[in-house]
């Protein structure tokens, strides 16, 4: 994995060094948090924890590979990044940037995640402008639900009913 990452980075370069190294930074503590690189059996763990490993780690290279996936289109807003969803309290929102396709994963609870855990997904969407179009039809929501990006003091992408508020980028 960071070999990928390492060397998807020197062919698409990050707009800085410095946020390259944050993308590896934020990759590495989510895959040694979550202890998804240790054998079940060292960690005597539960299939839903091994589950819950495997969403943080999807997490740690959502996140790292919005860094090497190259710049934006001119007229795109830069929606990658961590959100948090009101609607659903402490459950991770990574929304990650390829061109114009965009790249939606998280968990959901119920109906929040208190401990961070709770049911992975991962959804495709599009980016066109300011404009973020996301199919949640996998998870029984809208098949083209567009969200807008504000900017501001609480900068964010506004769905109908619900706003994401930006927490981290990478």
């Amino acid at each position: 994995f960071l070999f990928f990452l390492l060397t998807s980075t020197v062919s698409r370069p990050c707009k800085s060094f410095q946020k390259m190294r944050l993308s590896i930074a934020i990759a590495i503590s989510l895959l040694v948090q979550s202890n998804a690189w240790m054998s079940p059996l060292q960690n005597k763990i539960t299939p839903k924890e091994i589950i819950n490993q495997a969403a943080a780690v999807g997490a740690a290279a959502t996140i790292a590979a919005s860094c090497a996936f190259g710049p934006l289109a001119a007229n795109a807003a830069d929606f990658t990044g961590l959100y948090s969803d009101p609607k659903h309290p402490g459950c991770a929102r990574l929304v990650a940037i390829e061109g114009t396709t965009a790249l939606v994963s998280g968990v959901d609870g119920n109906p929040g995640c208190p401990t961070g855990e709770g049911k992975a997904w991962k959804l495709i969407g599009k980016v066109s402008g300011d404009e973020i179009y996301v199919d949640f039809s996998p998870k029984g929501g809208p098949k083209d639900l567009t969200g807008v990006w504000e900017g501001g003091k609480a900068p964010g992408i506004r769905f109908p009913g619900n706003k994401w508020t930006l927490t981290a980028r990478p």
